[in-house]
């Protein structure tokens, strides 16, 4: 049977993710994530042009609020579960919305605000197209470092090395503003909205700078968790002299 791409059947697809909203778990305020939350707040957005509303998706219980607000900003979180009646109840502006399909309209929010977010897509190019259509402005993406929380877990389908970060950011059309990818847990990246346009092929300077040697590291069986680990007195000492 020949493929007509006008009679794609989205029923199962539909299916798929209703049972994968079984994988999805609360994330009760956190104060080592609340300080590197914070910090990248501060330094990377509190001085952005145009930017008066802010949309944090997989905001958890909304622990960025106050934060935002105080930088002048309006705004709103979207969750899912557990996390949306505790935000809901603790008076935090959030809607109960799957971060994959938004209900707003196009250029609605001049930043998205995704931190350990996009992970858990199972299908985060098209969330990252989804962010862009209802963003204004920017789009500032924290995502896990793999070499620090390896590559599986539950709910997080689409835990990424650097460059297929650079790669589906620039193929949604995000232009990579900044990037800063010196603390141990995460890879943080500012992003313009631009035009979408088709890549055909990845720029050299997405991935040269990338040393992905450490990976094998992870597939031994010699290998033990302490060896990437910090201990937790030691993460959340490193937290509270971040900038």
């Amino acid at each position: 049977m020949p493929w007509d791409y006008n009679m794609r059947n989205y029923r199962y697809i539909n299916g798929y993710l209703d049972e994968l909203l079984e994988d999805i778990y609360e994330q009760p305020v956190d104060d080592k994530h609340t300080v590197l939350a914070i910090s990248v707040a501060m330094d990377m957005l509190y001085d952005l042009d145009n930017c008066d509303t802010v949309l944090d998706v997989g905001c958890g219980e909304a622990f960025m609020q106050d934060t935002f607000e105080e930088m002048g900003m309006e705004y709103l979180g979207v969750c899912l579960g557990t996390d949306f009646k505790t935000a809901q109840e603790n008076g935090k502006n959030v809607d109960e919305q799957d971060f994959n399909f938004l209900p707003y309209p196009e250029d609605t929010f001049d930043l998205i605000f995704a931190r350990h977010a996009l992970e858990h897509s199972p299908m985060p190019i098209l969330t990252l197209f989804e962010w862009h259509r209802v963003a204004k402005h920017w789009l500032c993406l924290i995502m896990p470092k793999p070499k620090f929380w390896q590559f599986i877990g539950r709910n997080h389908y689409s835990v990424m090395a650097l460059s297929q970060c650079r790669v589906l950011l620039r193929r949604a059309g995000w232009d990579l503003v900044y990037e800063d990818h010196t603390h141990p847990w995460e890879y943080r990246f500012l992003c313009k909205k631009i035009e979408r346009k088709f890549i055909a092929e990845v720029p050299v300077d997405m991935y040269h700078d990338e040393d992905l040697s450490w990976i094998d590291e992870l597939e031994g069986d010699e290998y033990e968790e302490e060896d990437i680990h910090e201990t937790e007195d030691e993460e959340l000492e490193y937290a509270e002299v971040m900038p």
